[in-house]
């Protein structure tokens, strides 16, 4: 299922980080040098599912670093994300040719706490729970969503966004993710594709954005 997250072209590989991984590499120790256990394991396990998913591509393995704001650093001619929880971690990663950014996102299947819920949504975002998701849930969701989209956009425009300046329209299975500000190369009003999912208890989003005339 988590394969129709995306269109054609993006590989995706999940894991749990409870399981054991293979050991990181030496240049990548440092990224978990004071990491508590759980952080080193989700960690181990996303660089671990990466190295699967970029073979598949056929990148060969090699060091896979973070940049500034802890962003994986990924081949040169390669676009990609990273998510993980307590129980999942999940990796998507495509060509660069075929898009500009992915994103995705993975959270837990429950409500978010009240007082969260309304940093997450606008005021303009009063959102109709789709038919197969719980109305409790719908938070959970946009928050899921805004995620997914901003790891889209960061490695293209670099821009830091608010949970105030994406707008989310969710559908059943589908989201568009509406840019209430520029961040150049995109305009405010660009709106990014998405899809999502409801799996092993945790709710899933991606997002993307296809290179054409459009960027």
């Amino acid at each position: 299922m988590l394969e129709g997250l995306f269109p054609d072209g993006a590989v995706i590989e999940w894991g749990d980080p409870r399981d054991a991984a293979k050991p990181l590499f030496p240049e990548e120790e440092a990224l978990v040098k004071r990491a508590v256990p759980k952080r080193r394991r989700e960690l181990e396990k996303g660089r671990e599912c990466a190295r699967v998913a970029l073979a598949r591509l056929g990148v060969e393995a090699a060091p896979l670093l973070a940049g500034a704001k802890r962003e994986p650093l990924w081949p040169p001619g390669i676009v990609g994300s990273i998510t993980h929880t307590a129980h999942l971690c999940i990796v998507a990663v495509a060509r660069a040719d075929r898009y500009a950014g992915l994103g995705i996102d993975a959270e837990p299947a429950e409500p978010l706490e009240p007082e969260i819920v309304g940093r997450i949504l606008r005021s303009d975002e009063t959102i109709a729970p789709p038919p197969s998701i719980d109305a409790a849930l719908v938070p959970r969701l946009v928050f899921c969503a805004k995620e997914a989209a901003y790891k889209c956009q960061f490695p293209l425009t670099r821009t830091l966004l608010g949970f105030e300046d994406v707008r989310v329209r969710l559908g059943e299975g589908v989201f568009e993710a509406e840019l209430m500000r520029s961040a150049p190369p995109l305009s405010a009003g660009h709106a990014l594709s998405g899809r999502w999912l409801l799996e092993r208890e945790h709710l899933v989003a991606a997002a993307w954005i296809e290179c054409g005339p459009a960027l």
